[in-house]
């Protein structure tokens, strides 16, 4: 199963890495293909302050957090995702929140599943017949019982 994360699951992980999001995300989705697109290392480098901060974490700590957090994840150059995937993504996400075109795009492209912890991108995506984007507790659903 591909999936793709999207950045708010990456920043509740570097937030906690113990806790829930980070412990599913290293333990639980071995064997199965963890993709994001390069807008995750943008919009990370953008909060790192933000994180620091709530983590109370060093420099160095958050760094090597990152690392092992990331080394878990194939990252896609937005520039190989074809251009109907992108036209589809921003037609889904315009009106929703246009930041989250890559990931929505990298997912249409791979035909995988997008996990995300915005409940106004799911919301909003599945009330236009997107139904490939997944929060936790679904992705755990699916990841314990497959054939369900």
């Amino acid at each position: 199963m591909k999936i793709i994360l999207d950045t708010n699951v990456l920043i509740s992980a570097l937030l906690n890495p113990n806790g829930v999001v980070g412990t599913f995300l290293l333990q639980n989705l071995r064997g199965h293909d963890k993709l994001s697109c390069y807008m995750l290392y943008v919009e990370l480098f953008d909060k790192k302050e933000k994180i620091k901060k709530y983590t109370k974490l060093s420099e160095v700590e958050l760094l090597e957090l990152l690392y092992l957090l990331i080394k878990q994840i194939d990252f896609i150059n937005e520039s190989q995702i074809s251009q109907n995937s992108w036209k589809q993504a921003e037609y889904l996400t315009k009106d929703i929140d246009v930041k989250d075109v890559s990931f929505v795009a990298l997912t249409v492209e791979t035909n995988g599943i997008l996990w995300t912890g915005d409940k106004k991108l799911i919301k909003g995506l599945r009330s236009k017949n997107f139904n490939r984007i997944y929060s936790l507790d679904e992705l755990k659903k699916i990841i314990q019982n497959p054939f369900s």
